[in-house]
């Protein structure tokens, strides 16, 4: 039954707008923390890469990780972070083996400075 008074009229639409409001606000938030927790929702992948990479941006490398083509990227890649560098080199996942060499022969010149 709906009573035509202006005063139960007033109530119900403000109980109306808060629960719209909360539902924006946890929307919102559910928004946010997806947003955030997939870095964007933008994968940052490699779209090419480099066969051949010089030995000294090799002994550079500061990090680096094997992108997966099973995942949200579309080609295997050799993903590095090499000096004051913040954009990575995309190379091709044979060029890890020359990676692994160089940082062998820098761990070793590191071993003999101390």
């Amino acid at each position: 039954m709906y009573i035509k008074s202006g005063r139960t009229h007033f109530l119900h639409l403000t109980f109306s707008a808060i629960m719209g409001l909360k539902v924006v606000v946890v929307t919102l938030c559910l928004v946010a923390l997806a947003i955030d927790s997939t870095e964007g929702g933008i994968s940052k992948c490699c779209i090419k890469t480099r066969k051949n990479v010089p030995k000294p941006v090799l002994m550079k490398v500061r990090r680096w990780y094997m992108q997966d083509s099973r995942g949200p990227c579309d080609i295997d890649a050799l993903v590095m972070y090499a000096g004051p560098w913040k954009k990575p080199i995309c190379a091709h996942p044979n060029v890890e083996k020359d990676l692994n060499r160089v940082q062998k022969i820098k761990q070793m010149r590191l071993g003999k400075a101390h």
